[in-house]
């Protein structure tokens, strides 16, 4: 039960899912300012777990030795403790190529695109799948897919965009097929959708830039990257499994040190405010309190 007004606005996970593909895993991995907030209380929940007063309540709720294995085995996975320097510095080579006003260029460019057509969509969504089925239809099409600063995780976002989107075409659905045409009659053209795919190919490729090529397989940098993806999407629904029973067992200042819950001061007047919010709730407007957050990535 709340403790105070909640001040959270709901929205879909900002995790972003693994990708099948080489193209992304090429670029960078980027951990979003949730994914980080979720590595940090992770690791401090698994850190302060093992003291004699809490671990014994936890074990009293179902938290075994397999459980607590688990946690830090899904931490390192998420973590990247498991990939080689090696990996990173071929990203890097293989992702980083287009450097300074160019780069910065073709990043807004794809950032604008990401703007413009990800509100279009979830407007023409509502309008145009019959009723009954608008709300799962728009949760499916943009699950895992937010709206992402200016950076390289743009560039993962719009990918996965354009993947629903080719999606939508393949899809014998009728309201698939509706939202599709509707799209391509208000501007998102095949033209235009492959000039999108250009911009995200020349900022993968260094637009010719002579990088080194890098030294491991492109196909193990792929696992890699997928695999890394799937750890910090299994470490987000087990702490949230987690964070879930544990809270009702234990006081709010015990949570706090588990890292189950989150504090926020208000800016006026320094007060802290706890608040348990839904899990599909996330921290709301820029200057004011949020609490407990269940939810992370």
């Amino acid at each position: 039960m709340s403790k105070a007004k909640s001040a959270s606005a709901s929205r879909n996970p900002g995790a972003r899912p693994a990708s099948s593909g080489p193209s992304e895993a090429s670029l960078p991995l980027a951990l979003t300012a949730a994914e980080q907030d979720l590595l940090g209380r992770a690791l401090r929940f698994l850190v302060n777990v093992q003291a004699a007063p809490f671990i014994a309540r936890a074990r009293r709720e179902g938290y075994a030795a397999n459980e607590h294995r688990e946690g830090w085995r899904l931490f390192k996975l998420a973590a990247g403790e498991q990939r080689p320097l090696e990996h990173l510095f071929a990203e890097a080579a293989s992702g980083g190529g287009v450097e300074g006003a160019e780069r910065m260029q073709l990043l807004r460019e794809v950032d604008v695109f990401e703007n413009t057509w990800f509100p279009r969509t979830r407007a023409i969504i509502r309008r145009v799948v019959a009723r009954e089925r608008r709300e799962g239809f728009e949760a499916a099409f943009f699950k895992h897919l937010e709206p992402q600063t200016l950076g390289s995780t743009v560039t993962t976002s719009v990918g996965t965009y354009l993947r629903r989107l080719e999606g939508l075409a393949r899809n014998s659905d009728g309201d698939a097929k509706k939202v599709h045409r509707t799209l391509a009659a208000r501007g998102l053209t095949e033209a235009k959708v492959q000039q999108v795919r250009d911009l995200l190919a020349r900022l993968e490729a260094g637009a010719g830039a002579q990088a080194q090529p890098p030294r491991v397989p492109a196909a193990e940098l792929a696992r890699a990257w997928r695999e890394q993806r799937e750890g910090l999407e299994g470490l987000r629904d087990w702490f949230n499994d987690w964070a879930t029973t544990l809270r009702q067992v234990f006081p709010v200042k015990a949570q706090i040190q588990l890292g189950l819950t989150a504090v926020r001061r208000t800016a006026a007047a320094g007060e802290v405010i706890e608040e348990d919010v839904p899990l599909d709730e996330d921290e709301g407007a820029e200057g004011e309190a949020a609490g407990a957050e269940p939810l992370l990535g």
